[in-house]
């Protein structure tokens, strides 16, 4: 692949108009190195950009800013590109506007494209070339295509596109035009004839396609002129491509040497370090496992959720001077059906269940003591007001029962968590409960009431606000309005992952920081592994449990959170771990940086919820507790569960939807399988899989099976007219 173009010393100067230094490209490197200045594609009388100045190019550059559409799922991208270009040959760059704003429209991929054609000394073949194209492919800017058309200079990545055929033999194929202009037709013809040899090698066919490909010539060029194009073809055909080592004849090509299919990938994902818990909390949750035949990530993970309900608004964890965070956490499991989430829900919230009855049990008396003085206390206020309009009673007799409604404080039951509850509902119940509350559920309904399915509004500031603790703030018509300074929310959520996949798609949810609050847990289950004689939890691991959640639970709440404190050693290891995930943000991270610009936050938490989790309170031999901080080893084992999140929020960002593509591809498979299939067409896929509605949905999967050696696609013999010919593929026979 051979290019020219012709640069200025110059970069970014829009009223130069001389390009002086020539460049023969035939690498991705040089291409870099020139396009770095402002340059054009063309050669120009004394090196003068100018329309009537064209002399000369074999390149046909073009612009897609994608400021045809504004819906992101159709902008046109380098992969998009791969597609439509198949087989043809070009060079990408991404302009230096690419993902910025530009005037009116927002970021959004911009890059030029640098199309191979024949040699061209025509500027109205050049134009008609560029209108061309812009009519068939019409995300191309139709105000760039002018012949005297010069680029910005620009560092952007090169793509490197090798192909068989330039864009002017992809346009006929097309039917876009059915002329070759003079000026071009040589040139044309012999690269046909030489794409047509390498696919159907020295035959009737390729001679006749040939001939019919030199019906667009205009005018038509006389038969000694064809016969010499040919011959030459051949030549160059003999002598240069048959014996190149890696060309495949066509006789051979459409017989693949079939090797055993890849199978397709199955996450590397980290295990849950178990022993980063207190030993109680650890050895329980392992013994919850064990006894559910469970994943001990489902146990383990949801640990740390316990811990969140029971020390939330009790604590906060001081980072920095001028940096705290509060001990609340938000955790999404990510589970199929029939793993059990329901029977470990039970077990791990068992101790609060337990102590919550009891609870309620011993201050039941107090509950309804108080259920009627405010009922006295309403009769007291009817009274005095009816006794006020009459005439009969004074000033201070008003004032006396305000200021005891206004002193009163309702006593509730205690209740630790919700399940199923709306919004609105939630404030409610985090105000009734001094500014705390946990929502834990074994379903991801809440995620379908927060998108407004049923009531068609979003609304979703009670988590937004209950995760950093900022005051919540209600007022509505008929309703009195409610105040909640500094709450704190615990959410645990065990979903499907189809539910996770269309939270995580939602642009309300990511555009305003709902998804990045999560941490995410993604079991591998053991379904068809699983025993049906386990052993069960011994009541010595449940009692040692049982102790550090009442522990915790128990205590009371002050009016101000205390404060845990970081050692040196463990602050050192935080601002290590931060200063190592801050610069991946911009590169690893990039596609979830949301996320991951908050794991040092929740790290931070977690190490809270650690230090708190293993220091007993409940002492009745001690009259002040030492104050909590959390030590190097503390802080270790914080880090270990933040980088077991880190990897298990990549698969919820990045690997659900490569495994949507793992199933879509499990469905041709399927179909190829039961219809014994040795080979097939993209249509009949389409066809059959009733789940791809469009070609650019099935068509990465096609590609798939093929780098992965399920099938090859089978080589299609080039028509002169029409589209190019419907995809076949060959089945390996080591998949059927």
């Amino acid at each position: 692949m051979k290019l020219t173009l012709y640069r200025a010393d110059c970069t970014g100067k829009a009223n130069n108009a001389h390009y002086p230094i020539k460049v023969e490209v035939t690498s991705p490197e040089q291409m870099a190195a020139a396009t770095v200045y402002d340059h054009v594609c063309a050669e120009y009388m004394n090196c003068h950009r100018k329309k009537e100045n064209f002399l000369f190019a074999n390149v046909l550059p073009m612009d897609c800013d994608n400021n045809h559409i504004d819906n992101a799922e159709d902008w046109i991208t380098p992969e998009k590109m791969e597609l439509l270009f198949d087989e043809t040959a070009y060079v990408l760059i991404m302009s230096r506007n690419n993902m910025k704003q530009k005037g009116r429209y927002s970021p959004r991929p911009r890059f030029h494209v640098y199309f191979i054609i024949p040699d061209c000394t025509s500027m109205e073949h050049y134009e008609n070339l560029k209108a061309r194209m812009e009519r068939a492919f019409p995300f191309f800017d139709d105000k760039a295509l002018d012949s005297a058309r010069f680029f910005y200079g620009s560092p952007g990545k090169v793509i490197w596109h090798e192909g068989d055929m330039n864009i002017e033999n992809l346009l006929c194929l097309l039917g876009t035009n059915s002329t070759i202009q003079e000026g071009s037709r040589n040139n044309a013809m012999h690269h046909f004839a030489v794409t047509i040899l390498k696919r159907l090698g020295k035959t009737k066919e390729a001679e006749k396609a040939f001939l019919e490909y030199a019906d667009k010539c205009s005018p038509p060029l006389d038969t000694d002129e064809l016969r010499s194009i040919w011959r030459s073809a051949l030549n160059f055909y003999k002598s240069k491509i048959v014996t190149d080592p890696d060309y495949v004849a066509p006789e051979n090509y459409a017989v693949p040497e079939w090797v055993d299919p890849i199978p397709f990938s199955r996450y590397s994902m980290a295990k849950f370090p178990i022993e980063a818990l207190p030993t109680a909390i650890a050895e329980y949750a392992a013994a919850v496992a064990e006894s559910t035949q469970t994943p001990v990530d489902m146990a383990g993970a949801m640990a740390l959720s316990i811990m969140s309900l029971c020390v939330q608004g009790k604590y906060k964890i001081r980072g920095k001077a001028d940096w705290f965070e509060p001990l609340n956490t938000y955790l999404v499991e990510i589970a199929p059906p029939s793993e059990r989430k329901s029977a470990i829900i039970n077990l791990m919230l068992r101790p609060v269940n337990v102590y919550e009855v009891q609870y309620n049990m011993r201050n039941a008396p107090s509950v309804e003591a108080n259920k009627m003085q405010k009922r006295i206390l309403e009769k007291q206020q009817r009274a005095v007001e009816e006794q006020m309009s009459k005439g009969k009673a004074s000033q201070s007799d008003v004032d006396a029962i305000a200021q005891q409604i206004a002193s009163f404080r309702e006593v509730k039951p205690m209740q630790s968590y919700v399940d199923d509850i709306t919004p609105e509902k939630l404030v409610n119940v985090i105000a009734e409960n001094k500014g705390r509350a946990a929502m834990i559920s074994s379903e991801g309904g809440i995620f379908d009431t927060l998108a407004g399915t049923y009531s068609r509004i979003v609304n979703i500031d009670v988590m937004l606000k209950g995760y950093s603790g900022d005051t919540i703030r209600v007022d509505r018509i008929g309703r009195e309005s409610e105040s909640v300074m500094n709450p704190a929310l615990t959410v645990l959520l065990m979903v499907q992952p189809s539910v996770i996949e269309s939270v995580l798609s939602n642009q309300t949810f990511r555009g305003r920081g709902l998804t990045a609050r999560f941490l995410y847990c993604m079991p591998i289950s053991l379904v068809g592994g699983r025993r049906y004689r386990s052993t069960a939890i011994s009541d010595t691991v449940y009692r040692a449990y049982e102790r550090a959640v009442v522990d915790m639970l128990s205590e009371d709440c002050p009016e101000s959170p205390a404060i845990i404190t970081l050692s040196d050693d463990a602050d050192k290891l935080l601002a290590e771990f931060a200063e190592e995930i801050e610069p991946k943000l911009v590169t690893d991270y990039a596609e979830m940086s949301d996320w991951a610009g908050k794991l040092i936050g929740n790290t931070l938490r977690i190490a809270g919820l650690l230090c708190r989790s293993q220091n007993l309170k409940a002492d009745d031999f001690l009259e002040e507790n030492p104050p909590l901080i959390v030590d190097e080893a503390t802080m270790e084992k914080a880090i270990l569960l933040g980088r077991y999140f880190l990897n298990h929020a990549q698969a919820a960002y990045s690997v659900l939807p490569e495994n949507s593509m793992c199933k879509a591809a499990d469905k041709i498979l399927s179909m190829i399988r039961e219809k014994s299939l040795t080979e097939f067409d993209r249509r009949t896929a389409m066809r059959y899989c009733r789940c791809f509605k469009t070609v650019a949905e099935i068509q990465p999967i096609l590609d798939q099976l093929e780098d992965y050696g399920y099938i090859a696609r089978k080589p299609e013999k080039p028509s002169s007219t029409g589209r190019p010919p419907l995809p076949h593929y060959l089945v390996n026979p080591k998949c059927q």
